[in-house]
């Protein structure tokens, strides 16, 4: 693909880039709301909205010359994916095509396509547990041996955030790959290590990993995690606070279990000379993620980003928009144990070449981020300015960051717009009236300010902005809301993939209870896809070829 090809892609064609081997680099962008990708969208696709396209593709698609795959419903000339390629040429990317016809083409060609959200890494998930034979317990299992007294330590693999929304009782909380950090040690032989998370995936990849490195050759995974158990009436934890913590291991057996994890499964390692060979080839993509907890203040004007292990696993589809990209894993050089197990799983996605960085990367050695710039735009007002204003008179806040933090917060009275289109904001946009956009940290809020004063640069309206945003608004002690009524939302929540976590009331059980069930279909509906090859190592023997499921 190149910028003097035709500017569209007939489905079949596409397909035929999907199914190449080796896989080269592409990008296939479905821009429409992730309320209708969830609802139907190739395999491969990355769900790139038109609403954020602006701010998030730089980090998402790095390389400007990647061949890019656009799609909406149809490609229709007013439709969202014609208004990506626009963003993109501004924003300098060469080589975009269109899907002809859109979704609906390819569709009605009979190619592969899925429903729901984080789908390739679900369906992984369940083919992991059967391919390593990672056993499972359920929750009646599990309230069984708490009755009879037998041994068994609860772990949710969560991040905590998400552990302290609703939990099982008495679980520990460590996320992701940082439970291959810490010593497991039990006295009685019919003790059990479960593992669980809100559903199936991260309890799935936490025990088989535990078994995997020795860490915890008996762990179990608990079937259907905090939703099986709350279905069953069991009472579940708010607010959650973790029992206590399992007590860390040393660098010395974790630098050792790494070692062994990279050399048993040939996993690649890249050194500074190759790093640095790979940022200045423009040829190729380059992801650069530290997979540590916290993240390092010394990185924040790198390209380097922060994303702990677990997280970058769960969440590749939201993190890397190119298909057959390099991912150096940047990890705590005393061991580098996150970065290997992240490695061992993403291997086997197979949807990158992934690295482990040897040793330490200093920020001189990180190439620098690329600049989101949103020039042109009005000048912003501060939080008092802001509340001064509101005081005096004719002035409407619109804000337009995602609906789940305008749900969580958003300033008293506020609207919600998910900037998609600004045909919402037409009845708002007239002469005497101060129209101030907001979002989580500002930086939504200053694009569509800009955007809206150039759409209607007559209408005797005046556009501005929120500096700092929302998080401005909270910081100088002024209150934020969770209240909204329907007219104060100018666009529904289109952003909503229909997390199961977002549901509650009566509708909760039969909510959770189909999504567990289309979760256990998953793997199978994927597979069918030819263009979908996960490539899991042998069991029981040193690979030195990866080998499809």
């Amino acid at each position: 693909m190149n910028s003097s090809a035709s500017t569209t892609l007939a489905p079949v064609l596409l397909q035929a880039l999907l199914l190449a081997e080796p896989a080269g680099e592409l990008a296939l962008l479905d821009v429409r709301e992730t309320r209708w990708f969830v609802q139907r969208h190739p395999n491969l696709a990355r769900n790139a909205p038109l609403s954020g396209l602006e701010l998030q593709v730089g980090a998402f698609v790095p390389r400007r010359s990647t061949p890019v795959v656009l799609y909406d419903d149809y490609n229709a000339p007013d439709g969202p994916a014609q208004a990506a390629v626009a963003v993109l040429a501004r924003l300098g990317y060469t080589d975009v095509r269109t899907l002809d016809g859109g979704l609906q083409r390819w569709v009605t060609e009979g190619l592969p396509a899925i429903d729901g959200y984080g789908t390739l890494v679900k369906a992984f998930g369940d083919l992991a547990r059967l391919h390593y034979g990672t056993p499972s317990l359920s929750v009646d299992a599990l309230r069984a041996r708490r009755r009879e007294g037998l041994p068994a330590t609860l772990i949710d693999a969560r991040p905590r955030a998400e552990f302290e929304f609703l939990s099982l009782p008495g679980a520990r909380n460590h996320a992701g790959t940082e439970l291959a950090l810490r010593r497991f040690e039990a006295d009685d032989a019919e003790h059990v290590w479960a593992i669980n998370c809100f559903s199936r995936t991260r309890g799935i990849i936490g025990a088989t990993t535990l078994r995997l490195l020795g860490r915890a050759p008996d762990a179990v995974f608990v079937e259907d995690g905090v939703m099986a158990w709350g279905l069953q009436g069991a009472p579940t934890v708010q607010n959650a606070v973790p029992d206590d913590e399992l007590p860390p291991e040393s660098p010395e057996v974790l630098r050792r279990t790494a070692d062994e994890l990279l050399e048993r499964f040939a996993l690649p390692v890249a050194d500074a000379a190759q790093l640095a060979s790979w940022c200045a080839d423009d040829t190729r993509s380059l992801y650069i993620f530290d997979v540590r907890p916290t993240a390092d203040p010394a990185f924040a004007d790198t390209a380097v980003q922060q994303v702990p292990g677990g997280q970058l696993f769960m969440h590749f589809e939201n993190l890397v928009g190119t298909r057959g990209a390099r991912i150096v894993l940047i990890d705590d050089p005393a061991h580098r144990l996150r970065a290997a197990v992240t490695s061992f799983w993403l291997t086997q996605l197979n949807q990158a070449e992934v690295y482990v960085y040897d040793g330490a990367l200093s920020p001189e050695q990180a190439p620098p981020a690329q600049a989101v710039t949103v020039s042109d735009a009005p000048s912003p007002l501060d939080a008092e300015a802001l509340a001064q204003l509101r005081r005096n008179g004719a002035v409407t806040v619109i804000d337009v960051g995602a609906s789940l933090d305008y749900e969580r917060g958003h300033l008293p009275g506020a609207l919600y717009m998910l900037p998609a289109s600004l045909g919402p904001l037409a009845s708002h946009a007239v002469a005497g009236r101060t129209l101030v956009f907001t979002s989580p940290d500002g930086a939504a809020a200053r694009r569509v300010a800009r955007d809206a004063q150039q759409r209607w640069p007559g209408s005797g309206a005046v556009f501005t902005w929120l500096r700092g945003g929302t998080e401005a608004w909270k910081a100088s002690g002024r209150p934020l809301s969770t209240a909204f009524v329907p007219a104060q939302l100018l666009t529904p929540f289109d952003d909503d993939w229909g997390s199961v976590m977002r549901v509650f009331g009566p509708r909760r059980d039969a909510v959770w209870v189909d999504y567990l069930a289309w979760e256990r279909a998953l793997a199978a509906r994927v597979l069918q896809d030819p263009s979908v090859r996960f490539r899991f190592f042998p069991t029981g023997q040193v690979p030195d070829r990866a080998a499809r499921s």
